[in-house]
């Protein structure tokens, strides 16, 4: 039989051993987000992913890749998402339904949330979504009600075009 003593030194060993533990993943969440921070000293970083050197699909398309890495870094399901309008990533999101607990915070819902924050607008008119998957019903539908211009997905950046209503 175990005495009070032992039990209370077993606990209190189980609580450090449980702290380091979390600590070691607060820092590797805090590596993998550093660079997407948009606190003064890490601008530069975060400015390299809204403003890639060479615009284009496959340049929006590795934005929304990178999306991605941080939603499995963080935890969460592997889908990414930037929304872009004149050649400028104007948003971009990880998924954060396991994160957030929010089942609506698919990675497209909420760069479309950044987006019309960003651009002070609900109207995304001209403005293209690329996602790392196919779009579910609910992200097309909020695409459409967005007006998001059009949609492409994928490794090969399959262009889904206009986005449509469908019903959910």
């Amino acid at each position: 039989m175990t005495n009070h003593k032992e039990t209370t030194e077993a606990a209190g060993h189980s609580r450090a051993q449980g702290r380091r533990t979390l600590l070691s993943r607060l820092a590797a969440l805090a590596g993998a987000l550093a660079p997407l921070a948009l606190l003064p000293a890490n601008r530069a970083a975060a400015k390299e992913i809204a403003q890639p050197r060479n615009p284009g699909p496959e340049a929006f398309m590795q934005g929304a890749r990178k999306m991605k890495n941080l939603a499995l870094a963080t935890g969460d399901q592997g889908y990414g998402a930037v929304i872009v309008k004149d050649d400028r990533i104007v948003a971009h999101a990880p998924s954060r339904v396991v994160t957030n607990g929010d089942p609506t915070a698919h990675a497209e819902i909420e760069a479309i949330r950044a987006a019309a924050r960003h651009l002070g607008t609900r109207d995304l008119s001209g403005c293209v979504l690329y996602g790392t998957s196919p779009a579910c019903q609910m992200c097309e539908t909020a695409a459409h009600w967005a007006n998001i211009e059009a949609m492409v997905h994928g490794p090969s950046l399959t262009e889904a075009g206009r986005p449509r209503y469908r019903r959910c």
